[in-house]
């Protein structure tokens, strides 16, 4: 048919022209970005599978970044560890060479002049090796922190996507008595200096709610309440939770119940908290709690002084309930009349693991150096060092142990002191349950005192062994523990951790050579000591570096998935583009010529 009102031929050429032209554009687009998939339209699926892979790819990359650092890291540490070991090394020839008997008084202080400039130089290595302000060995940042893990705060936007009320001056601290069940955390150090300060809940009203210190420092903290019960910054806490909170130069005094940060604390938790300064009370008085019923306290820290009459520790007081110490520690000096402990007072139904105390304990009766009565409780990978110093049931890791306990992998360098049933381990065992495994104290400290004073129970104390002369001493290490983050995911999988921390403390005396010669076998442990540390480094740098080239190997296989999936054939594309070209030119070429066509049907009329 020819028509002049409709012409299907000139449509049906622009109608193509048109697929053509687009056609021709995509493959333009394709040969110039060289990807096949532009946008989602292109292919909905790869386009959100490739998409996903690029931002795998990324992560990937700060993933290589991450190892490569920490590969830095443990390079700096290894490095500083060598320099260490040669001055020992060079240490130890000296003591050998002293141990000699041809040298005179002058030759003697010669080479004693050498050691005490190289072991000034240990200590400086081992305080100042640091990498991107972390100090690698010491366990403190370069901003001095003291948390027992690093702390990083919530900014406040952060805080109030989490539901927290924000803290920020003394005022509002104080004002959480008014709401007992908030979520509440700290955007700045706040000092209480001057502030007449009422703890924060009680026995009929406690405080339920959270309490995140954000890695911020309460600091001068005064109470003056001696005949009141409940005194910290917290006076009861039940089911609640206190971490992140550093509290300095305090000074509380209180009755019953009294800590430095919580005088009471039921179901409840206190986690990577610290206290330094002064805690005074009458009964179940502790450096950071008072009592601990049901609950557990972790990663956390006091020093200072703790003092009460009965029921004293440097950590808390009383510890019942199944409750839990886990990877704490004191330096605070312990002082009461009866069931005292460098750690824990009175320790019942309940469980000390990773724990250290290095403060003196001086009591009356039930001493300890790490806890003055235990009963039906265990202690774990956990030492004491120090004096203890009492009358009677005193220990220089526990003073009085009734009823079933386990003591494993544990030891006290602590030297003991005291009238009746004293004991370098152990004051008094009153039954044959109680079990002492892999365990050790150290003769060459307490001379002629037997492990245990009274063992009344006949409990079997073949776990229990004399280490003689003690190693070097580890009290000033802390964890310095580095989470190298290794993969693009937060499961541990994606994650190598591994503890730096390391101390060194060595005193070498070749005044004689018979003292040189007792030196030899200290400056051994010490050596021993670093070549330890050597061999984890060493071992955490060959993950790391097993762990890049798993990541070499992930970026390389995505990156061929992502190119499968995009990229464009470019011998293709360009072949579309000659083939959308030549149909491009002939549809204008024919279209003209359908266009004529209603010219044609004129010429009938």
């Amino acid at each position: 048919m020819m028509s002049l009102n409709t012409n299907l031929g000139s449509l049906f050429v622009q109608s193509n022209l048109s697929r053509s032209t687009m056609g021709l554009n995509q493959a333009i687009e394709r040969m110039t970005t060289g990807f096949k998939i532009n946008h989602a339209k292109d292919n909905s699926a790869n386009y959100f599978i490739s998409t996903s892979l690029s931002s795998q790819l990324s992560s990937y990359s700060v993933a290589q970044d991450n190892v490569a650092m920490g590969l830095d890291m443990l390079t700096t540490a290894m490095d500083s560890l060598s320099l260490l070991s040669s001055h020992v090394s060079r240490i130890r020839d000296l003591a050998e060479q002293a141990s000699n008997g041809t040298y005179g008084q002058q030759s003697l202080d010669a080479i004693q002049s050498e050691i005490t400039a190289r072991l000034d130089e240990c200590s400086r290595l081992v305080a100042s090796t640091e990498y991107n302000g972390i100090k690698l060995f010491d366990g403190s940042s370069a901003s001095g922190s003291k948390f027992v893990q690093e702390v990083v705060p919530l900014t406040e936007d952060e805080a109030l996507a989490q539901g927290y009320t924000v803290i920020k001056t003394a005022d509002e601290l104080q004002a959480i008595k008014n709401n007992l069940s908030g979520k509440y955390i700290l955007m700045n150090d706040i000092s209480l200096f001057g502030y007449d300060w009422e703890a924060i809940g009680d026995s009929g009203n406690a405080f339920t709610g959270e309490f995140n210190g954000n890695g911020y420092v309460i600091s001068n903290l005064t109470i003056n309440k001696p005949n009141e019960q409940y005194q910290g910054l917290f006076g009861y806490v039940y089911g609640g939770t206190v971490e992140n909170i550093g509290l300095e130069n305090i000074n509380v005094s209180g009755a019953w119940y009294t800590g430095g940060l919580v005088g009471y604390l039921r179901n409840s938790s206190i986690i990577n908290s610290y206290s330094t300064g002064s805690v005074f009370g009458e009964d179940y008085v502790g450096g950071l709690a008072g009592t601990l019923n049901r609950g557990n306290i972790t990663n956390s820290s006091s020093a200072g002084t703790v003092n009460g009459r009965n029921i004293v520790g440097g950590i808390a007081g009383d510890v019942y309930g199944r409750s839990s110490i886990i990877n704490s520690y004191t330096t605070a000096d312990t002082t009461g009349s009866r069931d005292v402990g460098g750690l824990i007072g009175y320790l019942t139904n309940s469980s000390i693991t990773d724990c250290h105390s290095i403060g003196s304990v001086t009591g009356d009766s039930y001493v300890g150096g790490l806890t003055g009565y235990l009963t039906g409780s265990r202690i774990s990978n956990s030492y004491s060092e120090g004096s203890v110093m009492g009358d009677t049931y005193v220990g220089g890791l526990a003073g009085y142990l009734l009823n079933s306990n386990n003591i494993a992998n544990s030891y006290t360098k602590s030297s003991v002191s005291g009238n009746s049933q004293y004991g370098a381990f152990a004051g008094y065992i009153g039954t044959a349950s109680c079990s002492i495994t892999t365990s050790v104290f150290y003769s060459s400290i307490n001379p002629g005192l037997s492990a245990v004073g009274w063992n009344y129970g006949g409990a079997d104390l073949s776990g229990l062994s004399d280490g003689g002369v003690p190693p070097a001493s580890s009290s000033q290490q802390k964890p310095v523990i580095i989470t190298f983050q290794t993969g693009i995911y937060s499961a541990e999988s994606s994650q190598i951790t591994a503890d730096l921390g390391f101390s060194f403390e060595l005193s070498v005396d070749i005044s004689s050579s018979d003292s040189a010669r007792n030196s030899l076998t200290l400056i051994d442990e010490v050596l021993a000591d670093i070549n330890a540390k050597q061999t984890e480094y060493g071992a955490v740098y060959n993950r790391l570096e097993s762990a890049l080239e798993s990541i070499d190997v992930s970026i390389e296989n995505l990156i061929s998935s992502r190119s499968t999936l995009r990229d464009a054939d470019i011998a293709k594309e360009s072949s579309e583009y000659i083939r959308y070209q030549i149909l491009q030119q002939a549809s204008a070429t024919l279209l003209a010529t359908a266009n004529q066509t209603p010219s044609i049907a004129l010429q009938l009329l």
